[in-house]
């Protein structure tokens, strides 16, 4: 699976795992399954109860429409409303970002979805597929022009595997300054990295390795995410028999 890397300002590399074309595929297949079952629904509930019962085809055209407007801005309100996802994203667990790896704009989620006329609706596809095959970060048209890309939001291995592996007696602390932490503190801890972790979002974990380092009076030699799982691993090894 291709990958994204991106270096913070901060010299922090983080790297996401990018969509793959078959789950594209497959969100975008779901979500405009939604639309059409949206406008069938539509369809037939006006033409059942007979609302807009006119000679006038032309106001009839201009009635549906108006009332499939929903569906039309389906992809761009749900990826702005619900964080780069739609309903077929979430279900594939993929998600939009800016090319940085941080939460896109309402103006980038826009763009997307203007291009998709172009390199999905115009050529069947054709070219937003060629896009996302040929392009390093595997962008479509409008990704290109929005400066986004799609990123897999699964995990590659159990939290538990990393954060939480088993802490075997010959463990060594390599931070004894955890005495300082409380147990509520811990679990703080532990709770705000399981969130930056599955959001996928640097700048929480950042945050909350600048924090311990300011509580622990510490100048760790590694990566922000190993030094708090570090902090972890020591305190619950510290205060195991307690």
């Amino acid at each position: 699976m291709h990958k994204l890397s991106i270096n913070t300002p901060q010299n922090v590399k983080f790297e996401y795992n990018l969509a793959s074309l078959g789950s594209r595929i497959i969100a975008f297949a779901v979500d405009y399954f939604i639309i059409m079952c949206y406008a069938i629904m539509v369809y037939y509930t006006v033409s059942r109860l007979g609302l807009f019962s006119t000679n006038d085809p032309w106001l009839t055209a201009g009635v549906y429409m108006l009332i499939l407007l929903p569906a039309f801005f389906y992809p761009f309100l749900m990826e702005t409303f619900f964080n780069g996802q739609t309903i077929g994203k979430m279900i594939m667990r993929i998600k939009v970002v800016k090319i940085d790896g941080t939460r896109a704009s309402v103006y980038q989620y826009f763009i997307r979805w203007v291009c998709s006329i172009v390199d999905i609706f115009l050529c069947a596809g054709a070219l937003g597929i060629s896009s996302i095959i040929a392009t390093k970060h595997a962008q479509r048209i409008g990704d290109i022009a929005a400066d986004t890309s799609v990123i897999s939001t699964k995990q590659n291995m159990a939290l538990q595997q990393t954060l939480f592996a088993e802490i075997t007696q010959e463990y060594t602390v390599t931070f004894p300054q955890v005495m300082r932490l409380s147990d509520k503190d811990a679990n703080t801890i532990k709770d705000i990295y399981k969130k930056g972790y599955e959001r996928k979002d640097y700048n929480i974990i950042l945050a909350l390795s600048n924090k311990l380092v300011e509580l622990l009076d510490v100048k760790p030699q590694m990566r922000p995410e190993e030094f708090i799982d570090v902090v972890i691993k020591d305190y619950y090894y510290t205060f195991r028999d307690r």
